[in-house]
């Protein structure tokens, strides 16, 4: 007898291993069949082609569609199977290969089904992603920036597919497991215990969803509207810089500021209409962050809304254009940018100089570029010379020294104006255009040279008079090369009075 009672348990322990190692074959194969399925129908790195994709869900289908058909049968048959084989098993186990071989049939319906959903996933995530990625290849044809809000939005509408996409295979995977775990005696108590403890709040969630499908709606709707009126907007700015619709007090130039203005208000519109219908939105929480919010943005963002309404202020009044050389608070440059906050000018010496708009607006603006179209772009040097030069001398080496510069414009003839009477010296001004903007820097600095040089050949000084307190003044201040005729220095004369 003891010899048979070891031998049972030999047997009993035997039983049980190998239950376990089916236990563990069952969830490896489960978690294999997750993996396997989130690899071929999502993963991109490791995507089959369309076509065995289509092939393996057709198969896929059919064997779902002969599983179901043949289930009562094949129940049956599993059962008594497992009841024969649970008479080579210890009496207290005999029940167990029935209900294992059962629930490895549903399992395998369940992984079917599993197949199935990830395929229709794998195709939502690949016609979304195509479509994305064709929006975008449009855009980049177009010439549009990829920093331009169209590619923010593609990117927001890229990842929300991605995030859908995770969210609803997170979710089919929780459904596959718990479904298998109810399929086997000893894992419905783990099931049990999961629903009791994540049923309230599911059902709780899914009730107030239930409840909310009105507001969407509702959302749905103003969005639609929304849409429809961009689409107007769009279509009617468009249309006025192309020529097609002509106002005689609306420039063409006002028509992208304006419609990027009208679709900021549009956004807040919507934004405004649909907020009763959001999440959450009459909750005490959702009230009080909107009225932090709302005194966050009184109160810390006063500089912004003065910069934003005179940038705004700034774009009808047209005191300037992109590429436009001015003086702005006695900064002289060149306009390399204008947004609705700050003016970005390029001076002479390359530096960037940001100006907030508000002060731009404040101060006073002079535009050399006004007349750019017909006359170009102004520029003017002054210059200083006593009175014993003779003016129409100053005139002549001034507009000689434009002459001598290539950028400037042949077309708009140079000026030479007298600015002021000083003390000891007459203010000349030499006016003259040049039509790119790109190197107007260089220009200015060449026509400074060229002036100098063609001062220097007359052996004339571009120097206040009152420097001759300071010096002997016995010889010119001017390179010899320039004027290598120059006279002697006599040294300086004395009378003296004898009485």
């Amino acid at each position: 007898m003891q010899v048979i009672d070891q031998n049972l348990d030999i047997a009993e322990a035997s039983f049980n291993a190998i239950r376990f190692v089916l236990r563990l074959l069952i969830f490896l194969g489960a978690v294999a069949a997750c993996r396997w399925s989130l690899r071929t129908f999502l993963l991109s790195s490791n995507r089959k082609s369309a076509r065995w994709l289509n092939s393996f869900s057709a198969g896929n289908l059919v064997a779902l569609i002969v599983l179901r058909l043949l289930r009562d049968p094949a129940e049956k048959v599993l059962t008594a199977l497992g009841e024969m084989i649970g008479r080579l098993r210890p009496a207290s186990q005999s029940d167990w290969p029935p209900t294992v071989l059962v629930g490895l049939y549903y399992a395998l319906i369940a992984t079917s089904v599993l197949f199935a959903a990830f395929y229709v996933v794998g195709l939502m995530y690949r016609f979304g992603d195509r479509r994305v990625d064709a929006w975008q290849s449009r855009l980049r044809a177009g010439g549009t920036s990829e920093t331009s809000p169209r590619f923010h939005v593609s990117r927001i509408i890229q990842v929300g597919i991605h995030v859908l996409c995770t969210i609803l295979s997170v979710i089919l995977i929780l459904v596959y497991f718990f479904q298998g775990f109810r399929m086997f005696p000893r894992t419905r108590i783990f099931v049990a215990a999961l629903i009791k403890f994540l049923g309230p709040p599911l059902r709780d969630a899914s009730k107030a969803f239930e409840n909310y499908v009105p507001n969407l709606s509702y959302i749905f709707v103003i969005l639609v509207c929304g849409w429809i009126l961009l689409k107007a907007l769009k279509y009617f700015f468009t249309s006025i810089q192309r020529g097609k619709i002509v106002f005689t007090d609306f420039p063409v130039e006002w028509a992208e500021p304006t419609y990027k203005l009208s679709r900021a208000g549009l956004f807040l519109l919507v934004l405004v209409v649909s907020f009763p219908y959001l999440p959450g939105a009459n909750t005490p929480l959702f009230r009080g962050f909107s009225l932090f919010f709302g005194a966050l943005l009184t109160f810390g963002s006063s500089g912004f809304i003065g910069n934003l309404l005179a940038g705004i202020l700034l774009t009808y009044q047209q005191a300037f254009r992109l590429g436009d050389v001015v003086r702005i608070e006695g900064t002289y440059g060149r306009i390399t940018k204008q947004t609705l906050l700050t003016t970005r000018l390029l001076t002479v010496g390359n530096e960037h100089v940001v100006i907030p708009n508000s002060k731009v607006l404040a101060a006073s603006v002079t535009n050399y570029s006004a007349h750019s179209k017909s006359g170009g772009f102004a520029l003017g040097i002054t210059a200083t010379i006593g009175y014993e030069i003779d003016s129409r001398v100053v005139r002549k080496l001034l507009l000689d020294g434009a002459a001598r510069t290539e950028q400037i414009a042949t077309d708009s003839a140079p000026r030479v104006l007298v600015n002021s009477f000083g003390n000891y010296s007459v203010e000349y001004e030499l006016r003259t255009w040049t039509k790119n903007a790109e190197e107007i820097f260089d220009t200015c600095t060449a026509l400074r040279l060229n002036v100098l040089d063609a001062f220097a050949d007359a052996g004339i000084e571009i120097m206040t008079p009152a420097i001759l307190s300071l010096r002997d003044a016995s010889e010119l201040a001017v390179p010899i090369e320039r004027f290598p005729s120059r006279p002697k220095p006599e040294g300086i004369r004395i009378s003296v009075d004898p009485t």
